[in-house]
């Protein structure tokens, strides 16, 4: 069942797209519109699978973020980059978003890339070879560099033992090197996303968004993640419980930081989405699709996977609305360009 046959979204004709382009000289400052896309688990990201995941929202992405990890270290030489997917997501009109996870699996074991090895040089040659790939792809695509940093989960650049007081420096040397390094390769086509989570584990004094942010001239654009768990975590299974929470109350906090952080530079939600158990789903998409607006999001990426939870927007049937508008197919690119000029 396609949600062309629910309820999900006469606000979504007036709030998805269209209004102006940027204006030169002043690229952030101004009235964008708001994209909506999607994350896709899995890859490579293929031009079968985009026509499928347009077939059954009855819309085109604006965006289309996947995820890719580092090669083993032994096989840093190897490292592949994605520019069938990239082609495929821009062929599709959209704008591509890379998230760029610094780890590998070494016999099923997941592998931290370390800080100390990237600011040594060790993964030089994976990082040069990656960064002058970029540039001759020439087209404008995202990287989302090491996300949600703020929560222990990930720990970029150390094991999970040295997530503390530090790793906001870590991160920040980290996500620094890494972008000196595509722009010495000249690829400036390569917009980098700083992307926390939005609400920061441990809830620490030193575990503060605004204390990961590598600096204005390392970061074009900002970005939150967060999720709507309503009731399916409970504390003797999964160790925390949960409850239903609407968008404006899981991403404000964070959204109101980033702003004053830097409030010229665009924002998105690259990571969001909303089970079924415990409230309204289709009323949560609603208001999180007129608080984005009204915040002035560029964009609202939803977790289109079945993962832990069935995040699909789509997912039982349960989301209902109008027909989803097409969205201009030169629109997203015309905006990436535009960031760039």
């Amino acid at each position: 069942m396609t949600l062309k046959n629910y309820w999900l979204l006469p606000c979504l004709s007036i709030i998805l797209l269209f209004p102006s382009l940027l204006r030169a000289g002043s690229p952030h400052r101004v009235s964008t519109p708001l994209f909506f896309g999607v994350a896709l688990d899995g890859y490579p990201i293929s031009k079968e699978r985009l026509k499928s995941i347009e077939e059954s929202l009855g819309v085109s992405p604006g965006m289309v973020s996947f995820f890719l990890q580092w090669p083993a270290i032994q096989n840093q030489g190897y490292g592949c980059f994605p520019g069938e997917s990239l082609d495929a997501i821009r062929h599709a009109g959209a704008i591509p978003c890379l998230t760029w996870e610094p780890m590998y699996y070494d016999e099923g074991c997941q592998v931290q890339v370390t800080y100390q090895d990237i600011l040594d040089g060790v993964w030089d040659p994976y990082l040069m070879g990656f960064a002058k790939q970029s540039a001759l792809w020439k087209k404008p695509f995202m990287i989302r560099f090491a996300h949600e940093m703020n929560i222990a989960r990930y720990h970029w650049g150390t094991k999970k033992k040295g997530y503390g007081p530090e790793s906001p420096r870590i991160y920040r040397r980290m996500f620094r090197y890494v972008v000196t390094i595509f722009q010495k390769a000249g690829a400036q086509n390569v917009l980098w996303a700083f992307c926390p989570n939005s609400e920061s584990a441990p809830n620490a004094s030193w575990n503060r968004i605004e204390d990961y942010y590598p600096d204005d001239k390392y970061v074009d654009v900002l970005g939150i993640d967060g999720y709507n768990w309503g009731t399916t975590q409970t504390k003797a299974k999964n160790g925390w419980d949960s409850e239903w929470k609407e968008f404006a109350a899981i991403f404000r906090p964070a959204w109101e930081k980033l702003r004053k952080l830097a409030p010229d530079k665009p924002i998105f939600v690259f990571e969001t989405a909303s089970v079924n158990q415990g409230g309204d789903k289709g009323l949560w998409i609603k208001n999180a699709f007129e608080t984005a607006k009204a915040w002035k999001l560029n964009g609202l990426v939803w977790f289109q996977v079945k993962k832990e939870n069935d995040w699909r927007i789509n997912s039982e049937g349960k989301t209902s609305c109008g027909d989803i508008p097409e969205t201009a197919a030169s629109l997203p690119h015309q905006w990436i360009e535009g960031l760039r000029k």
